[in-house]
C-alpha cells in the first residue's frame, strides 16, 4: 500500500468543498492509503479554536491513519514524506514547488473533485 500524507490545506479544502478524499483516492487505485501526520493534527487543533472549518477538518482527520512526525509545518510534512517514501496531497502552491524540488510525489485537489498528480 502506498501512503499519501494529507496536509492541513488539503483537509480544509476537502471540508469546504465537500470532498471525500478517501473515495477520490480509491477511485484512482485501491492501493493508496491516506494518512495524517501528527504535526497536521497539532496545526488543526490550533486553528480550530477560531475557525469552524479547521474544527471540522480535525474531526474529518480522525478517519485516516495517524503517522508519527516531528516538528511543525511544511518542513515536518516533507521530512515525514521522505522518511516514509510517501506522496503528499496539498493545495498549497508554494509547498507543492518545495516538494517537487525534493523529488517527492505530489497530488492536488482541483476542479471540485479531481486529483491531479505532479
Amino acid at each position: 500500500m502506498e501512503k499519501v500524507l494529507l496536509d492541513t490545506n488539503s483537509l480544509i479544502y476537502a471540508i469546504r468543498n465537500r470532498i471525500d478524499i478517501e473515495f477520490e483516492l480509491k477511485g484512482i487505485t485501491p492501493q493508496i492509503l491516506p494518512a495524517v501526520p501528527e504535526c497536521v493534527i497539532a496545526e488543526l487543533r490550533g486553528l480550530s479554536t477560531t475557525k469552524w472549518y479547521a474544527k471540522a477538518a480535525l474531526q474529518y482527520s480522525k478517519k485516516f491513519d495517524l503517522v508519527h512526525s516531528e516538528g511543525e509545518g511544511d518542513f515536518c510534512i516533507m521530512m515525514t514524506a521522505i522518511h516514509m517514501n510517501a506522496a503528499v496531497l496539498t493545495n498549497d502552491r508554494q509547498f507543492l514547488k518545495k516538494l517537487k524540488n525534493r523529488g517527492i510525489r505530489c497530488m492536488t485537489l482541483s476542479g471540485g473533485h479531481k486529483i491531479q498528480f505532479y
